[in-house]
């Protein structure tokens, strides 16, 4: 016995059957399939405000907050302590260095730098000594540990000087006239051009050892022009 096959599902149909019998009970049997799900239900829309109604405003959120900068109280607080440090600072370093300076500019001594000409036992100064300066001394000892005076002699004049012979006396600054020396001895300069400086080393005796005597500040020097005779 021959069949067909239907070409739809598939199965054998019987010559005597126009269509296939299990496509048509298919087509004829109740739909078993869920229906849609409805469209989930919208919210109500707020009721509108009325016609002059005020807008309500969120709180304002600080700008620090908003920006994520630093809190106005450490600004403040970094601000005092920067204060503070500079008041201190003035206290401790800079007001008593300042006492100090004035208190030592007024109690000073004249420094030693340049050497007052004396005059001759006749009471009247040597010609030259207007034109001679003497300057910058040092004090050191030689090897001996005598007491060596390094100095500058300066021709301030025009005129060629030669065999220039001084004697010097150094005082400390707050020495009385009739107060001892702590040091004199006598200096030759060999010669001086016209506005030419020498310098000059000199050992003199002293009953003192160089790191006893005054520094150099606490000192006064004189000196006296011997030769060449005045005129």
């Amino acid at each position: 016995m021959f069949t067909w096959i239907c070409p739809q599902c598939g199965a054998e149909v019987p010559p005597s059957e126009s269509s296939c019998p299990n496509c048509a009970a298919k087509e004829s049997a109740p739909s078993t399939e869920a229906p849609a799900a409805a469209p989930a239900a919208q919210p109500p829309a707020p009721p509108a405000a009325p016609q002059g109604a005020r807008k309500a405003y969120a709180p304002a959120v600080p700008r620090a907050a908003r920006s994520g900068g630093v809190p106005g109280w450490v600004v403040a607080l970094l601000v005092a302590g920067f204060l503070v440090s500079l008041g201190a600072i003035w206290l401790l370093y800079v007001l008593p260095n300042s006492r100090a300076r004035e208190a030592a500019s007024q109690t000073a001594p004249p420094p030693l730098e340049t050497v007052a000409a004396t005059p001759a036992p006749g009471g009247k100064p040597h010609p030259l000594a207007k034109y001679i300066e003497v300057t910058g001394f040092r004090i050191t000892e030689d090897a001996k540990k005598n007491v060596q005076i390094k100095y500058l002699v300066v021709n301030h004049s025009g005129a060629d000087l030669s065999d220039l012979v001084m004697e010097l006396t150094i005082r400390p600054a707050t020495a009385r006239p009739e107060d001892k020396p702590v040091a004199a001895f006598s200096a030759k300069v060999p010669s001086l051009g016209p506005y030419e400086s020498r310098e000059i080393t000199s050992t003199t005796k002293t009953e003192y050892r160089a790191y006893e005597l005054p520094d150099w500040q606490f000192l006064r020097a004189e000196f006296r022009i011997t030769s060449p005779p005045a005129e």
